[in-house]
């Protein structure tokens, strides 16, 4: 069953926002507690509070620490996240969170990660924030994250940096290259906490395909503003149906490059994390002859697979487009073939087997040890699976 964490930033959102709504959506506090208790911290709690606000029923996470004020270096808190005992995984998403911040800060003040001072980030309650959030997505069993547009209101906050206008820098670094709105709400709508917790671990844009809505839930922080203030969260399931992914499109036309190149071309797209590469030959204008280099890579390669293009072709522009990726779920069976191994792949769709194929390599590999025509081994290898699957 595959599950999907959808986000919904209307109404803003905060670390202890995005855990009061987990924990509206269903979250165990004191399973999650226990998670947290690996972490080498002291003097902190958690209590969830159910509570009304603008007319609807919500939770607030009510993380409550004895520390006063906190500043910590980004070797503090690596130390203190990979020092104990907390799971690995969760330990694993809360630094490429803390990295994130890290970077962002350095930006904004010109510094470097391993210098910069986490003033409020680096306090218990925040550390706990970013900690829970990243132990309830292994908890609640959740594979993927997607969230909304940015909203950001205006005005000024205090921090100990001084007055800083919003919203804050770091939010601004952090959500560079998303989707963001201005709503023109006085007050900081969306904190550096919130905004690292999803350009980390979550991707902007809807859920893909056709899934059933679960749970919901609603968190609300401790600022009071005159409008609505408050996450929301969905929970979306499904239980059977083909993976599908978000992923980017890239596509150029190229009349005036030496064809030897592509080969090359297409081998370091791939090493720099595409997922697919390809050439067709299409008519350009004036009639010329030209070829279409269409690629398609996940959103955490697209820079570096743009710059390759860039660098390995004399392209002058690309066309990016977002589109949706689906997979079936695959899986191995072995066969042999006069004593010899050939790996057959399987699709499913549905809940039942649509497709099978012998891997061509191993087709080869025994074609070449028997002597055997290459098609002859794989049309045995296929029959051979029909023959084993029909007598599981």
């Amino acid at each position: 069953m595959s599950r999907t964490l959808a986000i919904d930033l209307q109404f803003g959102a905060s670390g202890d926002m995005l855990l009061g709504a987990l924990f509206d959506l269903g979250l165990d506090p004191g399973v999650l507690t226990k998670e947290l208790s690996g972490l080498p911290l002291e003097g902190w709690s958690i209590s969830p509070l159910k509570i009304k606000k603008y007319h609807l029923s919500g939770t607030a996470a009510n993380v409550r620490c004895t520390e006063t004020g906190g500043e910590r270096h980004y070797r503090d808190i690596e130390a203190l996240i990979l020092g104990g005992g907390f799971r690995a995984s969760a330990a694993k998403r809360a630094m490429r969170v803390f990295a994130r911040l890290a970077d962002a800060e350095a930006a904004v003040h010109g510094s470097t990660r391993e210098d910069v001072h986490f003033h409020e980030v680096g306090a218990v309650d925040s550390i706990i924030d970013v900690a829970a959030f990243c132990a309830a997505i292994d908890i609640l069993g959740v594979d993927a994250i997607s969230f909304g547009d940015f909203f950001f209101g205006t005005g000024t906050v205090m921090s100990r940096h001084g007055e800083l206008p919003v919203p804050v820098p770091a939010v601004v670094r952090l959500t560079e290259g998303y989707r963001c709105r201005l709503t023109g709400r006085e007050g900081e709508l969306v904190t550096p906490t919130a905004a690292a917790i999803l350009t980390a671990l979550g991707v902007q844009g809807p859920v893909i395909g056709a899934s059933v809505l679960g749970k919901t839930g609603i968190g609300f922080g401790t600022r009071n503003h005159p409008f609505p203030s408050y996450t929301r969260i969905m929970l979306f399931g499904s239980e059977e149906g083909p993976e599908a992914e978000e992923v980017f499109q890239i596509e150029c036309n190229i009349d005036d490059m030496n064809p030897q190149v592509y080969p090359h071309l297409i081998d370091v797209l791939l090493g720099n994390g595409a997922l697919d590469a390809y050439l067709s030959a299409v008519n350009m204008k004036k009639g010329r002859p030209g070829t279409l280099l269409t690629v398609i890579v996940p959103r955490a390669a697209l820079e570096a697979v743009r710059r390759a293009i860039y660098t390995e072709t004399t392209t002058l522009g690309l066309r990016l487009r977002e589109v949706s990726r689906e997979k079936l779920e695959r899986s191995f069976v072995t066969v042999h073939i006069d004593g010899r191994e050939i790996r057959v792949k399987r699709g499913r769709f549905l809940g039942g087997e649509v497709t099978a194929q012998p891997e061509f390599e191993d087709c080869a590999r025994v074609a070449r040890e028997s002597g055997e025509p290459l098609r002859r081994i794989m049309a045995r290898a296929l029959e051979e699976y029909y023959r084993k699957s029909g007598l599981e």
